[in-house]
């Protein structure tokens, strides 16, 4: 996979990078991340160059193009700090943006737009983010819930909160999966999310139930232990194990102990399951402390 900085080594030249971009619209994320992804050479290369001609594909008839244009605009990447990355043309991005997403009538391009603000990390995409919470088309509540955390500040961040307690109860369970990854992120300890978070232990999404019981773990709230522990215990995880891990290994609780040792005879060794049974070896040393 091309890093970033390697993207933005690309040879080839600009207009060459919008033409094959165009044909990589509906790459899956793996695939644009590839070593010959256009796209992301494009968000790679903060010029003035990419910025306006980005900016004019978001003016077009074409919905493509201006799908394009919101994903390049989205990801536009600032090398001055090659360790963080940040976004480059804030400013000029925001602007179009946000005038798309108050006069866009495609619904594919307002889902970039979404998508896009969570890349921008700026609070005003949160008024139109709100918005969308409700929207009809699952893909555009997924990427309000991935996106919203991004946008927090102190005067915003109650709706935030509000919002994303709102869609831990989407019908799709994706969009609840990561509502849940957004209120753990944000690290806000209310009752509100705290009962949230619990609602969600027994989720039928198993990667939904593992981000409520990561984040009930991480604010030390002794009720997900034993949905963990059925968690734990479940035979076919889908490869969600190691959210039950993360949170057994947050809890630190001897209770989880005998759980762990059996998950040990049935998994084998693996680094995360050492660490979650070290973790509640030493809460039980200092529960007898």
């Amino acid at each position: 996979m091309a890093t970033w900085r390697q993207s933005g080594e690309d040879p080839r030249g600009t207009d060459e990078l919008f033409r094959v971009a165009l044909t990589e619209l509906d790459l899956s994320d793996e695939e644009l991340r590839s070593a010959t992804a256009a796209v992301v050479a494009l968000q790679s290369r903060p010029t003035r160059e990419v910025l306006d001609r980005a900016c004019e594909l978001c003016r077009s008839a074409d919905v493509d193009e201006r799908r394009l244009g919101v994903a390049v605009l989205g990801e536009l990447r600032d090398f001055a700090d090659v360790a963080s990355a940040g976004p480059a043309f804030v400013e000029e991005s925001m602007q179009m943006l946000l005038a798309l997403a108050a006069t866009e009538p495609n619904t594919d391009v307002l889902v970039e737009v979404a998508r896009a603000f969570g890349f921008r990390m700026d609070p005003r995409a949160v008024e139109p983010l709100l918005a969308w919470r409700g929207h009809v088309e699952p893909s555009m509540r997924l990427f309000v819930a991935c996106s919203l955390r991004s946008c927090r500040t102190p005067d915003n961040e109650a709706r935030v909160v509000d919002a994303l307690i709102e869609l831990t109860g989407d019908t799709d369970g994706e969009v609840r999966d990561f509502a849940l990854f957004g209120l753990r992120e944000l690290e806000v300890d209310s009752a509100q999310v705290r009962e949230a978070m619990l609602l969600r232990v027994r989720d039928p999404d198993v990667s939904a139930a593992g981000e409520a019981l990561v984040g009930l773990a991480m604010l030390g709230d002794e009720r997900a232990i034993a949905p963990l522990i059925e968690y734990l215990e479940d035979p076919d995880p889908h490869g969600a194990i190691a959210y039950g891990l993360d949170a057994a290994t947050a809890l630190a609780d001897p209770r989880l102990l005998p759980t762990l040792r059996a998950l040990e005879q049935r998994l084998g060794d693996r680094s995360d399951l050492r660490q979650a049974i070290l973790a509640c070896t030493e809460g039980s040393w200092r529960a007898a402390g």
